[in-house]
């Protein structure tokens, strides 16, 4: 009776701290559940609106999902946005939008939003392509792919973002714009002067939406 009142306690004394084991573990993970759903600092609330509170982006609003997106580059958009850069043209109406909200960011909140956002599971949304991808995939490796990588990867030393990640609605509106001067035109933004110059090279609308479809496969 001695012995099996001594294997009870050990087994109530075993079953005690594996339930403290459980009941920390699983605070951690709540935790560590709740961090990875709230990544974002204070310095983001202003974007949220459009953005979405995953930087997911929003179709309805024209708001491109910013999860994902390289630190260099959301921190050269800030900072043309905020020093007009970007978005002083009078037909860029989200440009326009975007320039407002960046005036309210410092340096070091801009360098935070872009350090945050890059670190973020890029978000994949379903998107239907209205052009030809495979006649995309000619322009695309003639016009493209020298800058921003054989499967639209993008390439830091060139200054050339990723574009595989990025939305259809986007991408179409920031062809246009480059290819009507809206982007582009400023004196100094040297990288949207090289954009607005090949955007150019695609003949007509057609071929743009052709680009499109084909990264979209990438």
């Amino acid at each position: 009776m001695k012995y099996v009142s001594n294997n009870y306690n050990k087994l109530l004394k075993y079953m005690t701290l594996l339930s403290r084991f459980i009941t920390v573990f699983g605070l951690l993970a709540f935790t560590y559940s709740v961090q990875a759903q709230q990544p974002l600092s204070g310095d983001y609330q202003a974007c949220i609106a459009c953005h979405g509170d995953k930087a997911q982006g929003n179709a309805a609003l024209s708001a491109p999902a910013l999860a994902g997106m390289e630190d260099w580059y959301i921190t050269r958009q800030l900072n043309n946005f905020k020093n007009g850069i970007r978005g002083a043209h009078p037909k860029d109406t989200f440009g326009a939008q975007m320039k407002i909200i960046s005036t309210t960011l410092n340096v070091a909140q801009i360098n935070n939003l872009a350090s945050e956002l890059s670190k973020l599971k890029t978000v994949s949304s379903k998107q239907e392509a209205k052009g030809n991808a495979n006649s995309g995939k000619k322009y695309y490796l003639s016009n493209c792919a020298a800058c921003h990588g054989g499967k639209a990867q993008g390439n830091r030393q060139l200054n050339a973002p990723a574009l595989n990640a990025l939305e259809a609605y986007y991408m179409k509106r920031q062809l246009q714009n480059f290819t009507a001067g809206v982007r582009g035109s400023h004196a100094e933004d040297k990288y949207g002067k090289q954009m607005a110059m090949m955007a150019k090279t695609l003949p007509n609308a057609e071929a743009s939406d052709d680009v499109i479809a084909f990264i979209l496969t990438l």
